[in-house]
């Protein structure tokens, strides 16, 4: 009698699990895109809040300092 070996892999259920973490990894990765995507939109807005404070704020100096001569 031979024996056979079981085929290597075991089948089905392996195939099934890599689709399942590559699912798995696929949602982690659009989460992570999206959380970028937010803190970019939210560093650009603060950046044109902080390029706008410092445009009037250098106005308001130079309209100061042409009082002054």
């Amino acid at each position: 009698m031979s024996k056979v070996a079981p085929p290597a892999g075991g089948g089905a259920a392996p195939a099934i699990g890599n689709m399942a973490a590559d699912g798995a990894g696929a949602a982690a990765f659009q989460s992570q895109i999206a959380a970028l995507t937010a803190m970019s939109a939210e560093a650009t807005e603060r950046s044109v809040m902080l390029r706008t404070v410092t445009t009037n704020l250098q106005s308001i100096k130079k309209v100061a300092d042409e009082r002054v001569q």
